[in-house]
């Protein structure tokens, strides 16, 4: 994947148009309501670069926003995602069923999450969105916890961006409210209640 390709990519654009830059079906897809992500990777064996990972968000049907970052701790051997999330990750010939259902064994435990967070908490943004979303492959969360996660986000789009990405792997979605009131103001929390469908 080329810089060229990766500054093709314009918001606005609908799924066709970014799939003629990148001339192919994106590896990953995820999505939720009408919210969609795309997933390209491309591995660079020649360097110490290693993964080269970017995130295309699509809100109804166009681009709504785009990350590009590398993964130096992926190996080629462990390209595939081990621990799908049963109804958002899913590989583009095996979509899943609406219907979310959990697994006790998904829900990070109190040593695991302190640990999560403490590597959160002091990494940079860019570094704290990538921990959280390679965790959110594994492990699903409660409310609580994905208000600390998001808490040590400095930005407000950021913290929208990732309550978003968070919402499908809550496990007391009747509690998200804890996590929106983190966002200081109404037109902010409003926003993403109407990206999740909450209102």
């Amino acid at each position: 994947m080329s810089g060229q390709m990766i500054s093709g990519v314009q918001q606005g654009m609908t799924p066709a148009e970014v799939r003629s830059i990148f001339k192919s079906e994106p590896h990953f897809r995820r999505f939720e309501g009408n919210m969609e992500e795309w997933e390209y990777r491309k591995f660079s064996p020649l360097s110490d670069v290693g993964w080269s990972i970017i995130l295309i968000q699509f809100t109804d049907g166009r681009v709504s926003g785009m990350d590009s970052f590398k993964d130096r701790s992926m190996n080629l051997d462990n390209a595939t995602l081990t621990r799908p999330s049963p109804t958002v990750i899913s590989t583009i010939d095996n979509f899943p069923p609406v219907g979310h259902s959990f697994d006790r064994e998904r829900t990070m435990d109190g040593f695991e999450f302190r640990k999560l967070l403490d590597n959160v908490k002091y990494s940079s943004t860019n570094e704290k969105k990538r921990l959280i979303e390679t965790a959110l492959q594994q492990y699903d969360f409660t409310s609580k916890q994905a208000k600390e996660l998001v808490e040590q986000i400095s930005f407000t789009s950021d913290q929208k961006e990732m309550m978003i990405k968070i919402y499908p792997y809550i496990v007391d979605k009747q509690n998200f409210e804890v996590v929106i009131g983190i966002l200081s103001f109404g037109s902010d929390r409003e926003e993403v209640r109407k990206a999740l469908r909450l209102r």
